[in-house]
């Protein structure tokens, strides 16, 4: 009787740690890419979306350190183009049953940059005040961009965290295209490698980035209220496949990675892989 038992835990034990196996293996293989998406807004709506980028810009732009970002409270209506993006965003990709303190928000601002001098340096997205002031390395639940033009460099990003574990092996290259929506794991290493935009491209790169959070990052209001604006659906019904480019593990050596610098990356080389992939995704 004993020994039945005994027998049927370990089996019960052999069966939890196969379920734990087979869950990490799950999560290990799990893409730090959520999904790309074009003619996600309409042409009309994407023509309003443009002036409105363009003036916050004026108003709130900079370089990625002096960037000014917005945020709008989970369930709010929005008062501008930009919050009912946002709000688009948050409802297509947070259900509705989400608890409110799950997804508290979502942090929106707007990046203008032009030819192959317009790249964005390797980084991770975090409370900004929060890593200042006390070391926290706190990311957002998920990150997107919007892109309202075509061209410039892509978008690059990199399935490796801020906790500095696991070697970079695989890395996805979206192109700007109008329209075009993506989403990533908040917590992700990415960039624009300005080295990597189309050889002579001088277009100007327009894209609304909307990250979700758990809480609302130290330091971000809410904008002043601009023109009514009614909210609107992302379309995600032309979900496409991305380019991917496999990046083996000595190919990206990282220092300082906490920080959100890189050692020498061989973009050259990695330009003239990809170069078919990247090309497949710009519009001809």
């Amino acid at each position: 009787m004993h020994g039945a038992s005994r027998r049927r835990r370990r089996r019960g034990r052999l069966h939890r740690l196969l379920r734990k196996l087979h869950a990490q293996r799950n999560r290990q293989q799990a893409s730090a890419l959520v999904g790309l998406w074009d003619e996600c807004i309409a042409d009309e709506r994407l023509a309003v979306l443009m002036h409105a980028a363009q003036e916050y810009w004026a108003q709130r732009g900079g370089d990625r350190t002096v960037a000014k970002s917005s945020w709008l409270p989970r369930g709010a209506m929005p008062r501008s183009p930009l919050e009912a993006l946002a709000r688009g965003v948050l409802c297509a990709h947070v259900p509705e049953e989400t608890p409110v303190d799950a997804v508290a928000g979502a942090e929106y601002w707007v990046q203008i940059r032009q030819g192959r001098s317009g790249g964005l340096g390797l980084h991770f997205d975090k409370d900004e005040r929060a890593h200042a002031e006390r070391g926290e390395w706190h990311h957002p639940m998920l990150a997107s961009a919007t892109y309202l033009t075509n061209g410039g460099a892509p978008l690059a990003i990199f399935d490796t965290t801020s906790d500095g574990k696991g070697p970079v092996r695989r890395g996805w290259l979206v192109s700007p295209q109008r329209g075009r929506h993506v989403a990533f794991l908040g917590d992700r290493l990415h960039g624009v490698p300005a080295e990597l935009a189309p050889e002579g491209s001088q277009a100007t790169r327009v894209s609304v980035l909307v990250n979700l959070w758990d809480r609302r990052p130290a330091g971000v209001s809410r904008a002043p209220a601009g023109e009514a604006c009614e909210p609107f659906a992302l379309c995600f019904a032309h979900k496409v496949t991305p380019p991917i480019a496999v990046v083996q593990p000595d190919d990206h050596l990282l220092y300082e990675h906490r920080d959100g610098d890189t050692g020498p990356i061989p973009k050259e080389r990695w330009r003239a892989e990809a170069l078919g992939a990247l090309e497949l995704s710009y519009p001809h």
